[in-house]
């Protein structure tokens, strides 16, 4: 057995953000409890991780570590290329990290204040590169701690379905779902098909799919990205739902001990709550598969140091102004096919078409059949919630349940093409697989163009400011307050307890 570098770096790479918070936010004693839980849980780790899985070839490292670097270029990570507009705020939120007094404060440092309160763990060590080495170094450390992000989860893409790696890594980031399907209705209005004038690119469809499956309001829209898509606007959440996931099936795929994996489970808590509460199910299967290995120091007590100031600090957030159940939405039995509809378009004909091909062929082993039902199940799960302007629930906890649905479809496909069962079969999988990818292959194209961008608004770290003073300056509107989904309360129990005192203010460093 050899030792595990994989499994080691990528819960370095989870953790290392939640040092930081910890020494930069809360008050001495929490703090250097959190650092030294966590580095000790490190050393246990690097001590007890063994595989029996060879490293990769030299060539599949060369590739995947290429194809990470092609999709932080092309995500506009560390803006070497268009950013897409949610960049608006990502680039804001690495400025007031840079340029403010940590913790984050907003308006006097007086009780009256508000703190930051966001998941800023894919922000943060960029952010002290740049507090360290001034501003203009933070949008290259940005595409460096990016590129080392996506380059550890396309490792753990290859190494989980070997032996056909590479085969399954560009299927995972092509697999996507069938919601794009009524969209067709308005290429037809653009290529002249059907009347109609066309209003921007022919590729772009005026986010019909999102309009027909929004039922109160944009905030119950029903949207589940494709993997590049979500890295393109949303890395903070990406990044740990793909590398946290990728751990817990390293556990259930590889018989690989759970001693470290709640620990794992309560580091993602500041990459993403969402992504948080998504990963559970498999976390939860992956503990009961050895319950007293999972309960050990590093996972059940380190955890729990972990998690709770983490969970204290998201609890310090302003209530939310969009938040309930989506069928109490509905208002008649339109709304409930529309919902059935999106199910069968997002999840159900993947289900069902590996449903067929196990049935018949029997390509995935008993594991990795019930990871997939599971992951199925989860996505339906997903949908029962709203909450966010535009349903960030229904886009975020998604992602781990999506990582493992795309990931172990495009391992059946590929052992299924390597496999006797007749031609037509074969094919009929691998193009059904293909044609769920139209917005996978348009992100493909497009982003490297700078066509996914912001055109006029896109910002950099340097330049945030142009867009507001601060996250917390952000302009409302009538119907929503676009500040309030980035602040806390200094009256919150994280704030008057743990936090670590304020007591000038923090318009700068």
């Amino acid at each position: 057995m050899r030792r595990d570098t994989l499994i080691i770096a990528t819960a370095v790479y989870l953790l290392a953000p939640t040092v930081i918070f910890a020494m930069g936010w809360l008050r001495l004693p929490a703090a250097v409890l959190v650092a030294a839980v966590v580095t000790a849980s490190i050393v246990d780790l690097s001590r007890r991780a063994r595989t029996e899985q060879p490293a990769l070839p030299a060539r599949v490292r060369v590739g995947v570590w290429s194809l990470a670097a092609f999709w932080a270029y092309a995500a506009g990570i560390g803006g070497l290329t268009a950013q897409t507009a949610d960049y608006l705020k990502h680039n804001l939120v690495f400025h007031d990290l840079i340029m403010r007094s940590w913790p984050v404060v907003y308006g006097a440092a007086e009780q009256s204040g508000s703190i930051l309160c966001y998941y800023v763990a894919y922000y943060l060590p960029a952010a002290l590169v740049g507090r360290l080495l001034g501003l203009p170094a933070a949008a290259p450390a940005s595409f460096v701690w990016g590129g080392v992000g996506i380059g550890l989860a396309f490792a753990w893409v290859c190494r989980l379905t070997r032996p056909h790696g590479p085969a399954v890594l560009v299927g995972f980031t092509l697999i996507d779902g069938f919601c794009w399907l009524p969209g067709l209705n308005v290429l037809a209005h653009k290529l002249g098909v059907l009347p109609g004038a066309a209003n921007a690119e022919w590729w772009h469809t005026d986010n019909f799919a999102e309009s027909l499956f929004s039922f109160a309001g944009p905030q119950t829209r029903l949207v589940f990205q494709n993997e590049v898509a979500a890295l393109s606007w949303a890395p903070q959440h990406t990044l740990g739902a793909w590398l946290a996931a990728a751990c817990v099936l390293s556990v259930l795929l590889e018989r690989r001990s759970p001693r470290s994996i709640v620990l794992i489970q309560a580091a993602v808590v500041l990459w993403s709550p969402f992504v948080a509460v998504g990963l559970l199910p498999f976390t939860l299967a992956a503990c009961l598969r050895e319950p007293r290995s999972s309960l050990t120091w590093p996972g059940l007590a380190g955890g729990a140091v972990v998690a709770a100031p983490l969970v204290l600090y998201f609890l310090a957030h302003a209530p939310q102004q969009f938040f309930g159940m989506l069928v109490a939405t509905f208002t008649g039995v339109g709304d409930w096919l529309r919902y059935a509809l999106f199910l069968v378009l997002a999840v159900g004909i993947l289900w069902a078409a590996a449903w067929r091909v196990q049935r018949r062929f029997a390509v995935m082993s008993t594991t990795r059949w019930r990871l997939l039902c599971l992951a199925g199940l989860t996505l339906c799960a997903t949908t029962l919630v709203y909450l966010g302007k535009h349903n960030d629930w229904a886009m975020r906890a998604s992602m781990p349940s999506l990582f493992v649905l795309h990931l172990l479809l495009a391992a059946a496909a590929a052992d299924l093409w390597r496999s006797a069962a007749p031609l037509r079969h074969r094919l009929a999988f691998v193009l059904l697989l293909l044609l769920s990818a139209e917005r996978s292959l348009k992100t493909y194209a497009l982003a490297p163009l700078g066509k996914l961008g912001a055109g006029d608004l896109r910002t950099t770290i340097a330049t945030a400011t142009l867009r507001a003073a601060s996250l917390a300056a952000l302009p409302s509107t009538v119907s929503f307050e676009y500040a309030n989904q980035y602040q806390g309360s200094r009256q919150s129990f994280f704030c008057r307890h743990l936090m670590r005192d304020v007591t000038t203010s923090a318009a700068g460093r």
